[in-house]
Protein backbone atom coordinates (compact mmCIF):
# COMPACT_ATOMS: atom_id res chain seq x y z
CA UNK A 1 0.00 0.00 0.00
CA UNK A 2 1.48 3.48 -0.91
CA UNK A 3 0.56 6.51 0.09
CA UNK A 4 -0.56 7.96 -3.32
CA UNK A 5 3.34 9.67 -3.44
CA UNK A 6 4.25 6.50 -3.46
CA UNK A 7 5.73 6.04 -0.05
CA UNK A 8 4.46 3.09 1.69
CA UNK A 9 2.00 3.98 4.71
CA UNK A 10 4.06 2.00 7.22
CA UNK A 11 7.36 3.36 6.89
CA UNK A 12 5.78 6.91 8.36
CA UNK A 13 5.51 5.89 11.67
CA UNK A 14 7.89 2.80 11.24
CA UNK A 15 9.04 1.79 15.10
CA UNK A 16 6.51 4.46 16.89
CA UNK A 17 3.36 2.75 18.20
CA UNK A 18 0.07 4.77 17.84
CA UNK A 19 0.01 4.77 21.93
CA UNK A 20 3.20 6.56 22.50
CA UNK A 21 2.80 9.03 19.89
CA UNK A 22 -0.31 9.94 22.04
CA UNK A 23 0.86 10.02 25.38
CA UNK A 24 3.96 12.19 24.05
CA UNK A 25 1.47 15.09 22.79
CA UNK A 26 -0.41 14.36 25.78
CA UNK A 27 3.05 15.59 28.12
CA UNK A 28 3.87 18.07 25.30
CA UNK A 29 0.59 19.96 25.66
CA UNK A 30 0.93 19.62 29.89
CA UNK A 31 4.40 20.62 29.74
CA UNK A 32 3.41 23.81 27.41
CA UNK A 33 0.74 24.45 29.81
CA UNK A 34 3.26 24.39 32.49
CA UNK A 35 5.53 26.57 31.12
CA UNK A 36 2.19 29.28 29.97
CA UNK A 37 1.62 29.00 34.21
CA UNK A 38 5.05 29.79 35.02
CA UNK A 39 5.03 32.71 32.46
CA UNK A 40 2.32 34.42 33.62
CA UNK A 41 2.77 33.61 37.46
CA UNK A 42 6.39 35.48 37.01
CA UNK A 43 4.47 38.24 35.15
CA UNK A 44 2.11 38.98 38.07
CA UNK A 45 5.15 38.86 40.45
CA UNK A 46 7.21 41.52 38.13
CA UNK A 47 3.91 43.46 38.21
CA UNK A 48 3.04 43.28 42.31
CA UNK A 49 7.19 44.02 42.58
CA UNK A 50 6.31 47.25 40.35
CA UNK A 51 3.35 48.68 42.31
CA UNK A 52 4.98 47.52 45.67
CA UNK A 53 7.87 49.85 44.60
CA UNK A 54 5.63 52.76 42.87
CA UNK A 55 4.25 52.74 46.40
CA UNK A 56 7.62 53.00 48.06
CA UNK A 57 9.00 55.89 46.32
CA UNK A 58 5.13 57.85 46.72
CA UNK A 59 5.25 57.47 50.04
CA UNK A 60 8.99 58.76 49.90
CA UNK A 61 7.97 61.94 48.08
CA UNK A 62 4.98 62.59 50.27
CA UNK A 63 7.34 62.51 53.09
CA UNK A 64 10.08 64.82 51.72
CA UNK A 65 7.33 67.14 50.80
CA UNK A 66 6.10 67.22 54.17
CA UNK A 67 9.36 67.93 55.67
CA UNK A 68 9.51 70.72 53.36
CA UNK A 69 7.01 71.99 54.13
CA UNK A 70 7.62 71.90 57.57
CA UNK A 71 10.52 73.33 57.34
CA UNK A 72 9.33 76.41 55.11
CA UNK A 73 6.64 77.00 57.79
CA UNK A 74 9.22 76.90 60.06
CA UNK A 75 11.47 79.56 58.31
CA UNK A 76 8.24 82.38 57.72
CA UNK A 77 7.41 81.94 61.03
CA UNK A 78 10.70 82.79 62.09
CA UNK A 79 11.07 85.51 59.29
CA UNK A 80 7.63 87.32 60.93
CA UNK A 81 8.73 87.03 64.46
CA UNK A 82 11.94 88.56 63.97
CA UNK A 83 12.18 92.02 64.83
CA UNK A 84 12.89 94.53 61.73
CA UNK A 85 15.95 96.18 61.34
CA UNK A 86 14.30 98.80 59.28
CA UNK A 87 11.17 100.08 57.26
CA UNK A 88 11.96 98.41 54.25
CA UNK A 89 12.73 95.14 56.31
CA UNK A 90 9.54 95.11 57.63
CA UNK A 91 7.92 96.21 54.50
CA UNK A 92 9.41 92.62 53.16
CA UNK A 93 8.35 90.84 55.93
CA UNK A 94 4.38 91.82 56.10
CA UNK A 95 4.01 90.92 51.85
CA UNK A 96 4.34 87.03 51.48
CA UNK A 97 7.12 86.16 49.22
CA UNK A 98 7.04 82.28 49.30
CA UNK A 99 8.07 81.07 46.11
CA UNK A 100 11.42 81.86 43.50
CA UNK A 101 15.09 81.09 44.38
CA UNK A 102 15.97 85.00 44.70
CA UNK A 103 12.79 84.72 47.54
CA UNK A 104 14.54 82.26 49.37
CA UNK A 105 17.81 83.74 49.19
CA UNK A 106 16.67 87.05 50.65
CA UNK A 107 18.21 89.13 47.99
CA UNK A 108 16.55 91.89 46.51
CA UNK A 109 14.21 91.26 43.73
CA UNK A 110 13.20 94.54 42.70
CA UNK A 111 16.09 96.25 40.82
CA UNK A 112 15.36 100.16 39.36
CA UNK A 113 15.99 100.31 35.87
CA UNK A 114 18.25 102.75 34.46
CA UNK A 115 16.13 104.66 32.05
CA UNK A 116 18.44 107.57 31.55
CA UNK A 117 19.11 106.57 27.99
CA UNK A 118 15.39 106.11 27.10
CA UNK A 119 13.49 109.05 25.29
CA UNK A 120 9.76 109.75 24.96
CA UNK A 121 8.38 110.63 21.99
CA UNK A 122 5.99 113.47 22.63
CA UNK A 123 3.03 112.23 20.37
CA UNK A 124 0.01 114.83 20.33
CA UNK A 125 -2.28 111.69 19.10
CA UNK A 126 -1.22 109.33 21.69
CA UNK A 127 -1.40 112.34 24.40
CA UNK A 128 -5.37 112.77 23.27
CA UNK A 129 -5.80 108.82 23.15
CA UNK A 130 -4.63 108.99 26.88
CA UNK A 131 -6.61 111.68 28.26
CA UNK A 132 -9.56 110.12 26.25
CA UNK A 133 -8.78 107.14 28.73
CA UNK A 134 -9.09 109.04 32.09
CA UNK A 135 -5.65 110.01 32.13
CA UNK A 136 -4.49 113.54 33.89
CA UNK A 137 -3.24 116.35 33.07
CA UNK A 138 -0.18 116.05 35.55
CA UNK A 139 0.16 112.49 35.03
CA UNK A 140 0.57 113.01 30.81
CA UNK A 141 2.89 115.56 31.85
CA UNK A 142 5.54 113.50 33.83
CA UNK A 143 4.90 110.34 31.60
CA UNK A 144 5.64 112.61 28.92
CA UNK A 145 8.28 114.95 30.56
CA UNK A 146 7.04 117.84 29.49
CA UNK A 147 4.58 120.53 31.24
CA UNK A 148 1.01 120.32 32.33
CA UNK A 149 0.90 123.74 29.76
CA UNK A 150 2.87 121.99 26.92
CA UNK A 151 -0.09 118.74 27.72
CA UNK A 152 -3.16 121.23 27.47
CA UNK A 153 -1.91 122.78 24.24
CA UNK A 154 -1.54 119.33 22.95
CA UNK A 155 -5.31 118.51 23.79
CA UNK A 156 -6.24 121.75 22.08
CA UNK A 157 -4.18 120.95 18.58
CA UNK A 158 -5.75 117.31 18.15
CA UNK A 159 -8.97 118.74 19.66
CA UNK A 160 -9.18 121.25 16.28
CA UNK A 161 -7.51 118.09 14.26
CA UNK A 162 -11.29 116.12 14.79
Amino acid sequence: MTDGWGWPKSDRLAGTPLSDTSDRATRRAEDRDRRAQERLAAAEQRSESRIAQRDALTQERERAREARRIEESARHEARLNAPPTNDVEALKISKRRRSGALARSGEETKKERDTRGYTTLVDPKRIRTLADRGASLSALAGAFGISVEEVEAALLETANED
